[in-house]
């Protein structure tokens, strides 16, 4: 090539590049000062953290971004929607700390980075939970569920406990085939490996953080007092793997049992055995506090309302009788129950700000995007222009969007009517119970765990009455309603009087035992 020629191609490329470059810089220039509204410099809660971002909202508007933390919170609802599910393919990673992958946290699908492996491990879920295969877990719901009832008549004072063993015993019978009760060392174990990956995540490590080396010493050495934690945490992670997962192998081989787990192993001829133990254990752990929190919630909620309780037990009673129990065929001609279940789970998601933080995937320095905003006196929506730094941590605040008084009148009051009397009415899709998240992080055993509280309250409300119990003077005692304020959103102990509602509704129960 002539050197002209040469020199004229350096040029020109040159030249494109000055241009690119000046482009991007006009382009942020133009931009600056677009940030969203938010607190400068706040004292961050760390407890009961939605009803602050919530305070939030009020003033700065339904995006309230941290500048110092590099934090966007979301407290409406079609703002969530129009970043984590219409744009999922940039709102689908996950913050990490080296604490967590010391841990080996990282290697739960929930918690996972987004990535190929993560891809992967959901195919794998989706494969199992998807909705046309929930039918498939239908006999251990009814089974748990059922010996739930004959738990809370024998002895109703310990509900609690009960609950436990539903939440933890079903996904052990679906996925392994195996009858758990809480006291099995296996669900014992299970119960430190919440506990332990809990820790991890609420918790602050701030060695670890700052000299992620750390992580590579021993735990003797100076700084390195996290590493008992860590070490405590892979072993339990690795126990839940392997030990219901090799029992469920074991009945499989000698032809004492099969399981969901078995044919899984069976049709992969060996590969990503890894990848189903880690299955097994994820599902085990985000529905055993799903189940735990939502049943526990219905319960105090009917203990507080008595003539919601009636009204669930007289539809119960016209459509399906007195001579059985309700089944999942029967849900869409029980439009109260499936209210009062909608209710529940607006009112109190077991994650408040989501199961886990998003992190958008993005490589450059700073990042813009385009969002439908409500504007309050707006009936149709408008775009703005927003702007944010690379590695901003979004904050779903389920809280605040489930207590949209635009959206729901009187949000802190407990009125499954609003359901029942809305345009749509209750039986919308599973989507709109956002307490399941956005985007694809969505809870992928959605389908599973709205079945399993769906059954649970029916059932119960066919069977049970809860009263609020008395002391010894025969006066009602009164429950305080309150919740842990931390991370997961359970309910604090509270009493109430568990019996079944007449003879005929107890031989019901007890008859389940035969079946």
């Amino acid at each position: 090539m002539a050197p002209a020629s040469s020199s004229l191609w350096v040029l020109s490329g040159t030249v494109v590049f000055a241009s690119w470059l000046l482009y991007l810089l006009r382009r942020r220039q133009s931009f600056v000062g677009s940030y969203p509204p938010g607190p400068k410099s706040p004292s961050m809660p760390t407890l009961d953290a939605w009803i602050k971002y919530q305070e939030w909202g009020r003033k700065y508007g339904d995006l309230v971004y941290i500048r110092e933390n590099n934090m966007l919170i979301l407290n409406n609802t079609q703002v969530a929607v129009d970043l984590l599910d219409n744009r999922a393919r940039i709102y689908s990673d996950r913050p990490t700390t080296n604490m967590m992958k010391a841990c080996g946290a990282d290697g739960i699908l929930s918690i996972q980075r987004y990535s190929n492996k993560w891809r992967r491990n959901r195919k794998l879920f989706q494969q199992i939970f998807r909705q046309s295969t929930s039918n498939r877990f239908y006999a251990a719901q009814y089974m748990k569920i059922h010996q739930f009832l004959r738990s809370l008549t024998a002895v109703p004072e310990e509900f609690m406990q009960h609950t436990t063993s539903l939440s933890q015993g079903l996904m052990y019978a679906a996925l392994y085939g195996l009858d758990i009760s809480p006291k099995d060392p296996l669900a014992q174990k299970a119960v430190e490996t919440i506990n332990l990956l809990g820790r991890v995540l609420v918790e602050p490590f701030p060695a670890v953080e700052l000299f992620p080396w750390l992580r590579f010493m021993p735990s003797w050495f100076p700084g390195c007092g996290f590493q008992k934690i860590a070490n405590n945490c892979v072993q339990a992670i690795k126990e839940a793997d392997s030990i219901p997962f090799d029992k469920a192998l074991n009945n499989w081989k000698t032809g004492t049992g099969t399981s969901l787990i078995a044919e899984l192993v069976l049709e992969s001829e060996g590969a990503n055995i890894e990848d189903i133990k880690s299955m097994g254990t994820t599902s085990f752990l985000a529905a055993s506090d799903t189940t735990l929190s939502s049943i526990g919630s219905f319960l105090l909620t009917m203990t507080q309302y008595p003539d919601v309780q009636s009204k669930g037990r007289a539809e119960i009673d016209r459509v399906v009788g007195r001579d059985r129990l309700p089944t999942f065929e029967d849900r869409q001609s029980l439009p109260y129950v499936e209210s009062i279940y909608r209710e529940i789970m607006r009112m109190h998601p077991l994650f408040p700000l989501d199961s886990f933080m998003f992190q958008p995937k993005m490589t450059f320095t700073e990042v813009t995007t385009f969002l439908k905003v409500f504007e309050t006196f707006a009936p149709l929506c408008i775009d703005k222009l927003i702007y944010f730094r690379s590695g901003c941590v979004v904050v779903p605040n389920i809280w605040a969007m489930n207590r949209d008084p635009n959206v729901y009148p009187d949000p802190d009051k407990f009125m499954p009517e609003r359901f029942l009397d809305s345009s749509i009415g209750p039986f919308t899709s599973i989507n709109d119970v956002h307490a399941y998240g956005f985007g694809r992080r969505v809870c992928v055993g959605r389908y599973m765990a709205d079945n399993t509280v769906w059954l649970a309250i029916a059932s119960v409300l066919a069977t049970l009455d809860l009263r609020k119990a008395k002391d010894d003077e025969g006066n009602e005692i009164d429950i305080l309603g309150e919740y842990t304020k931390t991370f997961l959103r359970h309910p604090e102990p509270f009493q109430s009087s568990i019996t079944p509602r007449d003879v005929q509704a107890r031989e019901l129960i007890l008859a389940t035992a035969t079946m």
